[in-house]
């Protein structure tokens, strides 16, 4: 797989950090993922960066990435191992759709855009072999999960959406209100998960399915 980077992305003094362990990484879930294009630009800005990890991305549009690194970050191994993870996600997102450009993924609620997180989390951590912190929801109630789950189908599309309305930042980040993060990653994962187990579907044949579909596991 070719990698072209953007010479002009705000944090492009990394691409010598970052181009050979991405080559190896696309390439890699390229194996699992057929669909992804052969050719993929990459977009570096620390926009998207993840603190605890010292990595972080976005799914611009079908063949756009954002990657985000810290060059800073102590614990080389761990931000490397993470950095593969990011890929596995985003490159996930990129085959089912759910882009910020051109996305032809299926959206009526918010819970839509949670549930294809959920998706690409759960690819991560089973194809990838790491534990994304926003995928781990087994510390919370299904009392507790079912009320999120429930919160965000009752969002619709227009408000997610709406720029002013800050909704994706408070859900799938942090929200003040209850001091919980990442709770549209971890409601999507769960989601996931219990499709999964209901249905005996792996996360790779998932990628083929609407959220309209999975719920219907």
């Amino acid at each position: 797989m070719k990698l072209h980077f953007f010479d002009d992305a705000p944090n492009y003094q990394v691409a010598e950090l970052v181009r050979e362990p991405l080559e190896a990484y696309f390439a890699e879930v390229r194996e699992l993922l057929p669909e992804l294009p052969e050719k993929l630009s990459i977009w570096l800005d620390n926009s998207w960066l993840t603190k605890q990890t010292g990595t972080g991305g976005a799914a611009y549009s079908a063949d756009i990435i954002n990657i985000s690194f810290d060059a800073d970050f102590a614990d080389k191994q761990a931000q490397l191992a993470d950095l593969r993870g990011t890929v596995f996600h985003e490159a996930y997102h990129l085959v089912q759709g759910h882009t910020f450009i051109g996305p032809k993924a299926e959206y009526r609620t918010m819970l839509d855009s949670a549930i294809y997180e959920g998706c690409a989390t759960v690819f991560e951590r089973e194809y990838a072999g790491v534990v994304p912190l926003w995928g781990e929801y087994k510390q919370h109630s299904r009392e507790e999960l079912v009320l999120w789950r429930n919160a965000m189908k009752a969002i619709s599309i227009e408000e997610f959406r709406d720029g002013s309305s800050k909704l994706w930042s408070k859900w799938a980040y942090y929200d003040k209100g209850d001091a919980q993060r990442w709770k549209a990653y971890k409601t999507g994962s769960w989601v996931v998960d219990e499709a999964i187990e209901r249905s005996y579907i792996d996360i790779l044949e998932m990628r083929k399915m609407s959220s309209t579909e999975i719920l219907k596991k």
